[in-house]
């Protein structure tokens, strides 16, 4: 897939209907989400006297704030954007952080949009938090030219430029399809060489050695994200402070950095090494699928500190493990477990981290093989796209070669029916009567669905693809009704309350199956879900405590436990 049929299809997926600026943001902040840009984003809208804001999202245990400002222009997806209008984005966004830090929480309603973010910047310890802005276009930004960066009230903010084009390369190299091979003799004079753990398995070989650096900085450049899209995540700069530390030491005591950092894990599908008379030490010559699932950000930070800081890397080691995973039946799992359990730098995702745990590959088989049912007399033709990794759909029909077998492709797997691992979570959370959790965020709520998969004796089978599938058909037809509904705001938790409530009360009597069956929520239940939508709203809009903040509030399990109560005394 080229940049121009990347533009076109990702507009079609992602911007059709009402709110296409919306929808644009979102789907552009979930791909940045599942790389690891951030986590728990949240769409936050206002744009008026000079100011503006999209969406943001505040990591707690690091004290960073992510301000997302957009640029978008439906009649002109694609085309090129100036640098006088990133610039006015980058002014905007710091208009609405200066009026935040002083009267804006004051002069808004509580059901505005971007409430909880005007009064997140009022309240946060501004001195001690470190403040980035995003700008994201639907449109090339071709100058690729910076930006003067700007301070607020003693503080420089930074900020991070992402274009449609920019998105295309980073799709395109976390979903990569060419298998990595590498020629290490022909990549460096020095030869590498590791020590084999003497304990053999018929499931892997594993190796322990150093790498120098500049070889490491080498494979990424060549090879990119595709190098570590096992770790599931981008690099997250240098403005990090592991990222900064490491790049410190690179410039400053480069002698050291092999006993301050941590090393790299890699797996590895196959080798070609010569071993030694011994038997222990192997000179690896050529390695087949090579994965860096720990030590991502390490890997990144020396191909940007030799390339943009000209420092010499060709005597900078690092210790690496290799694990070489002989099962293909296994390779999914064991990379899982090896990240899970390795010692991480920066935080990674919960959802990333996840990506090849066992159910959700099942659930990605499930997908790809269970057909939806026809309500007429023909057979089936379509079914529910699950993207166990962000940008499989996009990438999956860039592999059709004609504009038919792509036209095909979109008929058997509709985009009003893909789902990702988020989603996923939210949908089975609500049914099963967790809003707070939902209310809580993303990547939070996915944690705990997951937690709960583990925990339970649930078999990840036919009939739960089914059942979940009919969650998320109520999920959806729910979201409809807040919509026509016109409510001003905190929409994902008047949704998650609305079913969760509507599975408390109702749950045993609805057929989970039969809406599979339909692919439509019965009128009954429509009815329902309308009935209990001014409950939610009245019961989320009045905390115990007069003044609280509602978004919170939702988050808190004293919440549900709360409207349970008042449940039992609504009338059926």
């Amino acid at each position: 897939m080229n940049l121009q049929e990347f533009v076109i299809e990702f507009k079609d997926l992602h911007s059709d209907g009402q709110n296409q600026e919306e929808k644009f943001i979102n789907a552009f902040c979930e791909y940045l989400e599942a790389n690891e840009l951030f986590t728990d984003f949240k769409l936050s809208y206002r744009s008026q006297l000079g100011i503006q804001a999209n969406a943001y999202a505040y990591d707690r245990d690091h004290n960073k704030l992510i301000f997302i400002v957009a640029d978008y222009e439906n009649f002109h997806y694609g085309t090129s954007v100036s640098k006088t209008i990133i610039q006015k984005l980058y002014k905007r966004a710091l208009k609405y952080i200066k009026k935040a830090r002083t009267d804006l929480v004051n002069v808004i309603e509580e059901i505005a949009g971007d409430y909880p973010l005007a009064q997140l910047i009022y309240e946060l310890d501004y001195e001690q938090t470190e403040i980035e802005v995003l700008i994201l276009s639907n449109r090339i930004y071709k100058s690729n030219a910076s930006v003067e960066i700007e301070v607020v009230e003693g503080k420089e903010i930074v900020y991070q430029i992402w274009d449609i084009e920019r998105l295309f390369q980073l799709v395109n190299e976390s979903q990569g399809v060419e298998a990595i091979e590498i020629d290490l003799t022909q990549l460096s004079q020095k030869s590498f060489s590791m020590l084999r753990v003497d304990e053999s398995s018929n499931d892997f070989d594993c190796f322990v050695g150093y790498i120098s650096g500049d070889t490491l900085a080498t494979l990424y450049e060549q090879w990119g994200q595709r190098l570590i899209e096992r770790n599931v995540r981008s690099f997250l700069q240098s403005r990090g402070k592991v990222n900064k530390g490491i790049k410190n030491t690179l410039r400053g005591e480069k002698e050291m950095f092999v006993a301050y950092n941590n090393g790299i894990s890699t797996v590895a599908e196959e080798v070609e090494a010569e071993v030694s008379t011994d038997g222990r030490l192997y000179t690896i010559n050529k390695i087949k699928g090579l994965q860096v699932v720990n030590g991502g950000q390490t890997t990144a930070s020396l191909y940007y500190t030799k390339k943009d800081d000209k420092v010499d890397l060709s005597n900078v080691y690092i210790q690496i493990k290799l694990t070489v995973i002989k099962s293909r039946e296994k390779m999914n799992m064991m990379t899982s477990k090896i990240s899970e359990y390795a010692n991480t730098q920066n935080k990674i995702s919960d959802s990333d981290l996840k990506a090849n745990h066992e159910a959700l590959i099942n659930l990605e088989n499930l997908s790809r093989t269970t057909w939806v049912p026809s309500v007429s007399n023909l057979k089936s033709n379509n079914r529910w796209f699950f993207e166990r990794a962000r940008g499989q759909y996009l990438v999956d029909l860039s592999r059709e070669t004609t504009p038919a077998r792509k036209n095909e492709f979109k008929k058997v797997n509709p985009k009003s029916q893909l789902l990702s691992k988020t989603d996923v979570a939210k949908f089975y959370m609500s049914w099963t009567q967790y809003p707070h959790k939902v209310s809580d965020g993303g990547e939070s709520n996915f944690k705990a669905f997951m937690e709960l998969i583990d925990q339970s004796i649930v078999d990840i089978d036919t009939a739960f693809y089914k059942q979940l599938i009919a969650m998320a058909i109520l999920f959806k037809k729910c979201d409809d009704l807040v919509k026509e509904a016109k409510y001003p705001g905190y929409k994902i938790n008047i949704v998650t309350y609305t079913l969760a409530a509507l599975s408390y009360g109702k749950g045993n009597q609805i057929d989970l199956m039969d809406i599979w069956s339909q692919q439509s929520v019965p009128e009954k239940w429509i009815y329902e879900l309308a009935r209990l939508l001014p409950i939610t709203w009245e019961h989320i809009n009045n905390p115990p405590v007069s003044g609280s903040n509602i978004t919170s509030w939702c988050k808190k399990e004293e919440c549900w436990l709360n409207y349970q109560e008042k449940l039992k005394t609504v009338k059926t």
